[in-house]
């Protein structure tokens, strides 16, 4: 009993949130759909009294003053409903097809708007990755279940319509077919839900497929295939995949076939059985020929309506995980509060007060114990191997990750005091996994400073191309035939340019140059650059950052002259402080560090 109470509350729990979803997706189209899907089974209803009548009149059992026109007025009964039948399900496909491209879109949105705004730390766990795939693919699935949640009302019409019209001849007709129709329902859904369940938990093997098909069709990856000749191999790993991921949904599904096909048989035979019944009738004069037909087609329509209502039932109730999926995104909740109300207008100091952090997951902290202090206008360089928490200290003062100890501080006051947005905005950054976007060159400087994009072409365009020439990028403005608009790879345009690693390195610094700022950070900005456009984009970064804070990076300690503040770190510390005069002098690790690349370059004579 209370398993019984546990399932028609969560069936009416998953109910009350379909209609209200699909009403907010569109209200038009949702009455559009539940007018049509309530206005079709009262049509088959009435076709079935309109059969038997004609059926009784051709037979003689129904005898009328003006048979002709009588006969002539039930015809065009029947041809007025099956025009509005057929005028109903056009509509209603229409609004069916409309209805979920906008309730997916609207699923999309959400899917998307959460990727965005969730935590950095989510994107290094897998189960944050499986849950964005089972919510993407179960958008089409969420807009059937809508589906089901209309068309059981349409079958609970029908069901009670039908059930009224067969208990006047026999109530035992209609819950005989009750009987028979109800087990192959409640199977099939069953199943189902097994066949769910199986997908969610090969979702793993399903994002390692579509991994393989995006090597495959990455140009970034082109190159390497055919030199290792690793193609067959992604193939032979992509098969093996699929091939279990197959057969586990194979012998599921042979069992459901089994199953569901022999219960499929029990209404057909009850259906027999009801026909021999009425036939029976007629033969004895109880019952018209038309009473045949009549009984007997609303007999097959109730078996419909039975099986469509528990078969709908059961597939709102048994997928409610995919709606709990829907919901449960929401788990994945920021870590990191935007709860600051105070306004950022400048950078003028940042601070690090005894700042730790540990990645999750990880057994070393990042940083351990971080204390500095900058000021306005300086010049730091960060020194370090790698994993010695650089970048790690520019996320954690751009808020991508909070401390779990210690403050960081602009201007004095705890960064957490600031809006998210008005912290962020004072900072342009390029980060060591520089990315540009497959879009126009205009599109990719404005996604830097979206504010830009609001200005006057000429002032964007006159921004855009500075940061270019600062960028040290006459060779991509050689190849742009038509200025800002030219696209940015093939991928959508044939006339689109393709760019080295260092020209695109150069473009993501362009697009830093061009984003206004208070404050700039520069993550290895010389990674993947020749050493005469390392040069010339040192020596131009003057220029860019008079007057303003900022803060580099680089393993190539010669490019850290342009610091007055060099610090550098190790296991998450800072190490040593000063000018590169004082860190030579010291011959502390700095000067080590300096004189292993020194050696380098050294040309014995």
């Amino acid at each position: 009993m209370r398993k019984s109470l546990i399932a028609i509350t969560s069936f009416l729990r998953i109910f009350a949130w379909c209609i209200p979803f699909s009403w907010r997706a569109s209200r038009y189209y949702t009455l559009l759909r539940i007018a049509g899907e309530v206005a079709r089974p009262i049509l088959a209803i009435g076709v079935s009294f309109l059969g038997k009548y004609v059926i009784d009149l051709l037979a003689g059992s129904w005898v009328v003053s003006d048979t002709y026109n009588t006969l002539l007025l039930l015809l065009a009964g029947l041809l007025g409903i099956a025009l509005s039948r057929t005028l109903i399900q056009t509509i209603t496909q229409y609004g069916q097809a409309m209805h979920s491209e906008i309730i997916n879109n609207k699923i999309s949105l959400t899917v998307i708007d959460r990727s965005l705004t969730a935590d950095l730390e989510y994107f290094d766990n897998p189960a944050y990755h499986d849950k964005l795939m089972a919510v993407s693919r179960d958008s089409h699935a969420i807009a059937h279940i809508l589906w089901s949640v209309i068309s059981c009302i349409s079958a609970g019409v029908s069901f009670i319509g039908v059930f009224a019209v067969l208990s006047r001849a026999n109530m035992l007709y209609g819950l005989l077919m009750m009987a028979a129709a109800i087990p192959s329902s409640i199977a099939a859904a069953r199943y189902t839900k097994a066949l769910y369940m199986l997908s969610l938990d090969q979702l793993n093997g399903l994002r390692q497929q579509f991994y393989c098909q995006e090597i495959a069709f990455d140009r970034t990856y082109a190159q390497d295939m055919r030199l290792f000749n690793a193609g067959p191999r992604l193939l032979k790993r992509y098969q093996r995949i699929w091939q279990t991921l197959f057969t586990e949904k194979r012998n599921m599904s042979r069992k459901r076939a089994i199953l569901t096909g022999f219960l499929d048989c029990l209404p057909e035979i009850v259906i027999i059985l009801i026909s021999v019944d009425i036939a029976f009738k007629i033969l004895a004069g109880d019952a018209t020929v038309g009473d045949y037909a009549l009984y007997t087609g609303l007999v097959v329509q109730l078996s419909g309506a039975i099986q469509m209502f528990s078969y709908s039932a059961m597939q709102i109730y048994d997928n409610r995980l995919k709606i709990d999926n829907m919901k449960s995104i929401d788990q994945f909740k920021s870590q990191i509060p935007d709860t600051g109300a105070l306004p950022l207008k400048e950078v003028v100091s940042i601070e690090f007060c005894n700042v730790s952090f540990t990645y999750p997951g990880a057994n070393k902290p990042a940083l351990d114990g971080m204390t500095f202090l900058l000021h306005k206008k300086q010049k730091a360089a960060l020194v370090g191997l790698n994993g010695s928490g650089k970048s790690t200290l520019i996320k954690m003062l751009l808020r991508m990750y909070d401390p779990q100890s210690g403050t960081i501080k602009i201007n004095g006051i705890d960064i957490k005091q600031y809006k998210m947005t008005e912290l962020r905005a004072n900072f342009s950054v390029f980060f060591q996994e520089m990315r540009n976007y497959s879009f126009t060159l205009r599109e990719n400087f404005t996604f830097g400073d979206a504010g830009n994009d609001d200005e006057d072409n000429n002032d964007v365009e006159a921004a855009a191309m500075l940061s270019l020439h600062s960028a040290y990028c006459g060779d991509i403005i050689s190849k742009s035939e038509k200025g800002l608009e030219t696209a940015l790879t093939r991928s959508f345009d044939e006339d689109g340019i393709e760019l080295s690693g260092g020209q695109h390195q150069k473009l993501a610094l362009a697009r830093t140059f061009f984003r206004r700022h208070t404050a700039l950070i520069l993550d290895e900005p010389s990674s993947n650059l020749d050493p005469l456009a390392e040069q010339k984009i040192f020596e131009n970064l003057h220029h860019v950052i008079a007057g303003k804070m900022a803060i580099f990076t680089s393993h190539r300690l010669s490019n850290v002259s342009l610091a007055d503040r060099i610090l550098v770190l190790e296991n998450g510390k800072v190490v040593e402080d000063g000018t590169q005069a004082e860190l030579l002098r010291n011959k502390q690790r700095y000067a080590e560090l300096f004189t292993y690349q020194k050696e380098r370059y050294t040309v014995e004579s």
